[in-house]
């Protein structure tokens, strides 16, 4: 058990895992997160797209490796900081009293002739040494501590990560991110999650007011803006979402992340001799005399021509047909028991733009946010307030005092001793003026 516990709080495993939730991360930016399946199947091929889904890379940050590399990642954190509380304990309750007077850490020897009472003095008041209260064989033991409350604040930082990861799982377990597709003009409160098969429906609506499709000149699209208005009961809000400029109400924040352009098709329609235009839409099925249902199926560009697969139903005898009509070929003849008629193509009607929306919901934002001040208070304190001890051992000897100068820090050790240097030259300059 000892042995699992070690392991668990070791920095080796931190290194690990932090390692891992990195990869995660880029993998997370990198793949396209919230698609349909067929998507990767077809982008990275069955293999490749096997495993994104396998490892459900395409929502990485709610993914069960994710998710338990975090409670590990937590788990390490917390024992790591119980191993080490001990020893942090024992370095603060530390007497500084408690040191060998002779053998000081980084120790600097001052040789001084004067009346030690003002030695004493100036150890005291100009240095704010302290003396020890306690009784040295030939001399005394000053010393001053700053900053021992410094100690705890690794411990802050640890704690900071802890509440980080507190929130990340409350946004992994209780939030959601979905999708959510609006055609220009229309309204929708429904999005549907990554990870669930039943939609989420908001408390409020959002408009579709006009979607903006920026391109480059060779056709490339540049920026694509959608101008929305929100609907609440009785209040109202307008806004515009971009990519890398999302929209937030209540606990919903929106991002721009893709947009479709659906078309509506003329069609030449040739009944019993009488030919009219009619529109087709992937929308509605067209009504043929009350009684033909033509439904666009698919549509699409091969080739340079435009493809439009129907569905044809007589909803009187329940008969159905299928074919295809494209552009520049002729019409296609459908039969049925009743009557005869042909579709022919003959261009584009209209264009509707349809916005994607991404949404979410993270109940754990407000948590990691409070995590990260607190880590960032946390580092302030380990970088700006290093525990120190300062000591001086004044002692009578043959031919005068001897003054042993030493010093203890956490961080700052190397500076010490030139320090210390620096301060025995001064108090030898100013004690023999």
């Amino acid at each position: 058990m000892k042995r699992i516990l070690d392991e668990l709080a070791s920095a080796r495993l931190a290194i690990v895992l932090f390692f891992v939730l990195a990869g995660i991360s880029i993998l997370g930016t990198i793949i396209p997160q919230g698609q349909p399946h067929e998507f990767y199947l077809t982008k990275y091929g069955q293999g490749l797209g096997k495993l994104i889904l396998f490892f459900q890379i395409q929502d990485a940050y709610h993914s069960w490796w994710y998710i338990s590399a975090l409670f590990l990642f937590l788990a390490n954190l917390i024992a790591c900081s119980l191993k080490r509380l001990p020893f942090t304990l024992k370095l603060y309750k530390r007497d500084p009293a408690e040191v060998n007077p002779e053998n000081l850490p980084n120790k600097v020897v001052v040789n001084l002739n004067g009346d030690i009472g003002r030695i004493k003095a100036y150890l005291q008041d100009v240095l704010a040494l302290k003396s020890v209260n306690k009784t040295f064989e030939k001399g005394e033991l000053f010393y001053k501590t700053q900053n021992r409350f410094s100690f705890f604040s690794v411990y802050v930082v640890h704690f900071s990560l802890v509440i980080v990861i507190i929130g990340a799982l409350i946004g992994a377990f209780f939030g959601w991110r979905g999708n959510m597709n609006i055609l220009e003009g229309e309204t929708s409160n429904i999005v549907q999650p990554f990870r669930k098969k039943d939609p989420v429906q908001l408390d409020f609506s959002l408009k579709l007011n006009k979607f903006i499709l920026e391109t480059y000149p060779n056709g490339m699209p540049k920026e694509y803006i959608s101008n929305v208005t929100v609907l609440d009961g009785n209040t109202t809000q307008s806004a515009i979402i971009k990519v890398n400029q999302p929209f937030k109400y209540k606990d919903v924040t929106f991002y721009q992340a893709s947009y479709n352009v659906i078309p509506e098709f003329k069609v030449k329609v040739n009944f019993n001799g009488k030919i009219e235009e009619k529109i087709l839409s992937p929308f509605n099925p067209l009504m043929l005399k009350e009684r033909y249902s033509i439904a666009l199926r698919d549509y699409g560009e091969a080739h340079g021509f435009i493809y439009l697969r129907l569905w044809i139903l007589d909803e009187e005898e329940g008969q159905t047909r299928e074919g295809m009509i494209i552009s520049g070929f002729p019409p296609l003849e459908v039969s049925f028991s009743k009557d005869k008629f042909s579709i022919e193509y003959e261009d584009v009607a209209k264009l509707n733009y349809m916005t994607g929306l991404q949404a979410k919901r993270d109940p754990g934002n407000w948590v990691v946010y409070l995590g990260f001040i607190l880590m960032m208070f946390g580092l302030f304190l380990v970088y700006y307030f290093d525990p120190k001890t300062v000591w001086a051992y004044l002692k009578q000897e043959e031919g005068g005092l001897k003054l042993i100068l030493g010093a203890y820090a956490k961080r700052e050790r190397e500076s010490l001793r030139n320090r210390l240097t620096e301060i025995a030259e001064k108090i030898k300059k100013e004690l023999s003026k």
